[in-house]
Order: C-alpha cells, then sequence, then structure tokens
C-alpha cells in the first residue's frame, strides 16, 4: 500500500473531524471530565501531527515504503 503525504494528511483530517465530533457529543458534567480530557488530548496530538506532515509535505519530502 502505498500513500503520498497528500493522502496521510487527508485522512489524518478525517480523524481530526472525527475526533472533534466525539469530544462535543460527551456531554459536559463532572463525570464525563477524565473522558472529555483525554478526547481534548486527542485532538490536540492530531492537530500536531497534522501541522508536522503539512510542513514536511510543503518541504517536498516524499515518503517510500519498505516491505
Amino acid at each position: 500500500m502505498n500513500l503520498t503525504l497528500q493522502e496521510i494528511l487527508d485522512r489524518l483530517r478525517n480523524i481530526e473531524s472525527d475526533a472533534t465530533d466525539a469530544y462535543y457529543q460527551i456531554p459536559d458534567t463532572d463525570e464525563n471530565e477524565n473522558a472529555r480530557g483525554y478526547s481534548d488530548g486527542l485532538r490536540y496530538e492530531i492537530s500536531n501531527l497534522i501541522e508536522q506532515v503539512e510542513e514536511m509535505n510543503n518541504q517536498g519530502y516524499t515518503i517510500s515504503w519498505v516491505s
């Protein structure tokens, strides 16, 4: 399976969107504080990963798979 960095970015953006939807589906109550915190942390990490992959893509990096 070969993916370009742009295809990886597209998938990450879809994951980020799903994670954001999930975050906002968790009721904002004391009982859900941990779940919302974990979900928010996930969104933060995905966002950082997107930024890093975008930077690599903009600089012309490519990826290759060895199996």
